[in-house]
């Protein structure tokens, strides 16, 4: 698996002049996203959704805290207008 430092030496950031002329916070996130990019490709939106939470938790555990309680609003169907209040 190769790191934030071996991304920083890839051929697209080497290739890109915005990113040769960029600082250096930029160009790491901008290898971060590259990183994550080349990790998801090809998977099923399901697959990322947990690959991201699995790293979420890692990160949750890493620093201390509880992990945080997800929500599934999916199945409640559309929000209905509320009706204007008159006086």
């Amino acid at each position: 698996m190769k790191t934030i430092q071996d991304y920083l030496t890839d051929p697209r950031m080497l290739n890109d002049p915005d990113m040769a002329a960029a600082l250096e916070p930029v160009k790491e996130i901008h290898a971060a996203r590259l990183m994550i990019q080349d990790e998801t490709a090809g998977m099923t939106a399901a697959e990322k959704a947990a690959y991201h939470k699995k790293n979420a938790a890692a990160l949750f555990s890493d620093l201390g805290l509880p992990l945080p309680e997800y929500v599934n609003l999916s199945g409640q169907g559309k929000l209905k207008p509320r009706q204007p209040v008159t006086q």
